[in-house]
């Protein structure tokens, strides 16, 4: 095997680069995995073209289905040549939160891509303990899309049963488009989705969006929205949510703010006169008895589910940084993109 590999670098904000990089060499009770898809989350557009990296340089990217290649330990040797996907969070094991299997609420936690090196690369060392067989009827490609569903459904099983209600999503981005699908499977009435960009209507529609709307089609007197999931990090969005939801109806927080969320007393207000409930939800839960990451992968193997559509773009490592920073810029329309090292 060479001992050098391509990767994406980023070696300070906004200055991402194609580079050759050594080869990282797993260490006991890990793994080196060829990272065979790699998907760009929306979080990784601001840590490579804002602030919010811990170090440079850095190779981001979480989001990613390969094959393991090599091992540190001759006991785990039993992964090599397997098909997998990787939860990008590395527990430390020892907090509270660890000790109960709550590895999203980890206290002193590491993570693939953003705390330590990424995917954006052909070949990537994670711990063994992170890996889950990627099912054969699955592509590496739907397989790197593992995380954002995990995301999505560990969302929508906080805020508890839906079956029967309303439910509202408000951004059409890859998980405002999965929290509507698993909203979907677990059996609502109606799913209304809003969204500015109206190209995105179709592919909601086709996903289980009962309706399509701009948000300047807003209701001058709701209907009674038993539950607003929020998944664009609009602050608009925040507070028509609690517009939107009936009284003692719950919203759900899913979309990361970039900006401050100003609340009028008018706004606060509505949260105490309408009784509502606010759920936060973070990551997803990598627990051996209550996986987020084996339900997805147990209903997209099974072919319950498929998240195929959802890819627009598909992107070799070269073609990247001037990808990103169109996808940055909104120069270019996407849904979801996937690199391809």
């Amino acid at each position: 095997m060479t001992r050098t590999m391509r990767a994406l670098v980023l070696e300070g904000k906004g200055s991402l680069c194609l580079a050759e990089v050594p080869l990282p060499e797993p260490k006991e009770g890990e793994a080196l995995v060829r990272v065979r898809a790699c998907g760009v989350c929306g979080s990784d557009l601001p840590r490579i073209f804002g602030d919010t990296a811990y170090f440079y340089p850095l190779i981001p990217g979480h989001e990613f289905a390969g094959e393991v290649v090599a091992t540190g330990s001759p006991k785990d040797e039993e992964w090599i040549g397997k098909g997998v996907v990787v939860y990008p969070l590395i527990p430390c094991g020892k907090c509270p939160y660890c000790r109960l299997g709550e590895y999203a609420l980890c206290e002193d936690y590491g993570y693939l891509g953003s705390r330590q090196n990424g995917a954006f690369a052909e070949y990537v060392v994670v711990p063994v303990t992170n890996l889950l067989p990627l099912p054969q009827s699955l592509s590496f490609e739907e397989g790197a899309l593992t995380e954002p569903a995990a995301v999505a459904l560990h969302a929508l099983r906080r805020v508890g049963r839906t079956f029967g209600e309303i439910a509202a999503v408000f951004g059409l981005g890859p998980l405002g488009l999965l929290a509507g699908m698993w909203l979907k499977l677990s059996g609502v009435r109606k799913l209304i989705g809003y969204d500015v960009d109206e190209r995105k209507f179709s592919l909601a529609r086709s996903m289980g969006f009962d309706v399509t709307l701009y948000p300047s089609f807003f209701p001058a007197e709701p209907e009674g929205i038993d539950l607003v999931v929020e998944a664009s990090g609009s602050a608009q969005a925040f507070v028509d949510a609690l517009k939107l939801v009936r009284k003692r109806g719950r919203v759900l927080l899913l979309g990361n703010q970039e900006k401050n969320v100003l609340l009028s007393p008018e706004d606060f207000s509505r949260i105490l006169r309408k009784e509502l409930t606010l759920f936060g939800s973070w990551n997803s839960s990598f627990a051996f008895l209550d996986s987020d990451w084996k339900k997805v992968l147990d209903f997209a193997g099974s072919g319950r589910v498929s998240f195929a559509s959802l890819i627009s773009h598909r992107i070799r490592l070269e073609e990247a940084p001037a990808f990103l920073l169109g996808m940055r810029e909104r120069r270019i329309p996407y849904v979801k993109v996937v690199l391809i090292p």
